[in-house]
C-alpha cells in the first residue's frame, strides 16, 4: 500500500512510518514540522527510500492538492497538549477539529480512502473521577471497575470538564464516525491512552513517560500536578503501529468502529511507580515539586481493551518501554539536550 500519514514526523508517526515501510509499504508523510524535534525524526525517516515528505499544514486545504494518489490514510496530526489547549483554544480547535474535517474531505474526495484516526481518552470527561476508588500507597485503584469501555458517556451533561483539547478531539472523533455513516468513508477511531516509545521528545506538558526518563538521565527536577498516584495504562508506540496497520489490512472488518486502545489493566502504572523504577538507575530520588491538579485530569485512566483484543493485544510492558526509551536516549543524548534547551 501507499499510506499517507498526517503528522508522520511526530513520535507516533515516526514509529508507524518505520513499521509500515518494514512491512513493505510506501509512506507519504504530510507534516508542517512545527513541533520541536520533528526535524530529528525526519532525518531518520529520510534514510528509507520508500519514504517521502510533503511539507504542509493540515489547516490549509490548498496544501492537500500536492498529495499524490494514495491507498489509505492514518491521521496523527494534532495539537496534543492539554495545557497548550487551555492557553490557546482557537489554535487547538483549528489544528484538531478543522484539520480533521479537512482530512476527512480529502479522504472522501479521493474515493473514500480507508482512514485511521488517532483519538484520545480525553473524549471522556472528568466524570471518570466519580467512579469509586481507593487511595493506596503508590496509586489509586478502582473499587469495582477494571477499565473504561467505549460505551462510557462522552457527554458529562455540563457537570464535568473535558479540557479544550478533549473537546476538539471529541469533535474530530464524532466527525470521523459521521463520515462513515453519512458518506461511506471507511474510518476507524482509536481512543488512545498513554503512548510512549522511541523518538518521543516528551516534556512536562505532554509525553510524561519519556520526560521522566530524560529528567533522570540528565538529573533534572520535575513537577507533579497532583499527588503522583494517578494511573495510566501505558502502550508502546510499536504495538500501536502494529494495530494501525492491522486495521488497514482488515478495513472491511473494522470500518465504522470505535476502539479504546491502551495497555489495559496489566500495563497500568502510576507516576510514582514509574519514578521509583527509574530511581533504581542511579539510586537517587527525583527532585519533585508537587503542584495543583490540572483541569480535567483523570485520577485513573485504564482502557478496557476487550473489544479490540479479539484482533490485537499489546506485547511490550511499561518497564520494557522505559528501557527502550532509555537506550534510545543514551544514543541520542545530543538531540535530547538540544531539545531540552529549546523548550
Amino acid at each position: 500500500m501507499r499510506i499517507l500519514i498526517f503528522g508522520s514526523c511526530g513520535f507516533i508517526g515516526t514509529n508507524t512510518a518505520l513499521k509500515a515501510i518494514e512491512q513493505g509499504n510506501e509512506v507519504i508523510a504530510f507534516d508542517n514540522l512545527s513541533r520541536i524535534g520533528t526535524e530529528y525524526n525526519l532525518e531518520e525517516l529520510n534514510k528509507h527510500k520508500h519514504f517521502s515528505l510533503i511539507r504542509g499544514d493540515i489547516r490549509n486545504c490548498q496544501d492537500f492538492k500536492r498529495i499524490p494518489e494514495v491507498d489509505a490514510v492514518i491521521h496523527l496530526a494534532a495539537q496534543p497538549g492539554i495545557p497548550w489547549s487551555i492557553s490557546y483554544p482557537k489554535y487547538d480547535f483549528k489544528v484538531n477539529a478543522l484539520g480533521t474535517i479537512n482530512m476527512l474531505e480529502f479522504a472522501r474526495e479521493r474515493g473514500n480512502l480507508p482512514t485511521i484516526f488517532s483519538s484520545t481518552n480525553k473524549v471522556y470527561s472528568e466524570a471518570i473521577n466519580s467512579i469509586p476508588m481507593t487511595e493506596k500507597e503508590t496509586r489509586y485503584i478502582w473499587d469495582m471497575f477494571k477499565g473504561i469501555p467505549e460505551t462510557f458517556p462522552v457527554n458529562s451533561q455540563g457537570k464535568f470538564p473535558h479540557s479544550p483539547y478533549g473537546c476538539s478531539k471529541l469533535t474530530s472523533d464524532l466527525y470521523c464516525q459521521e463520515y462513515y455513516h453519512i458518506y461511506g468513508v471507511p474510518t476507524v477511531v482509536c481512543r488512545q491512552s498513554c503512548i510512549a516509545g522511541r523518538f518521543q521528545l516528551g516534556c512536562q506538558s505532554q509525553g510524561w513517560v519519556a520526560w521522566f526518563c530524560y529528567a533522570k538521565l540528565f538529573n533534572l527536577p520535575i513537577n507533579i500536578y497532583g499527588d503522583g498516584k494517578q494511573v495510566r495504562d501505558i502502550l508502546n508506540a510499536d504495538d500501536l503501529a502494529d494495530l494501525y496497520l492491522l486495521l488497514l489490512q482488515n478495513i472491511s472488518t473494522h470500518k465504522g468502529r470505535v476502539y479504546n486502545v491502551g495497555g489495559g489493566p496489566e500495563f497500568s502504572r502510576s507516576l510514582i511507580e514509574i519514578m521509583r523504577y527509574l530511581e533504581k538507575k542511579d539510586g537517587k530520588p527525583f527532585e519533585v515539586t508537587y503542584k495543583d491538579w490540572r483541569p480535567a485530569d483523570h485520577r485513573i485512566y485504564i482502557s478496557d481493551i476487550s473489544k479490540i483484543s479479539k484482533y490485537w493485544k499489546p506485547k511490550i510492558n511499561p518497564e520494557e518501554t522505559i528501557e527502550q526509551i532509555w537506550n534510545w536516549a543514551i544514543k541520542h543524548k545530543d538531540i535530547i539536550q538540544k531539545f531540552l534547551k529549546e523548550l
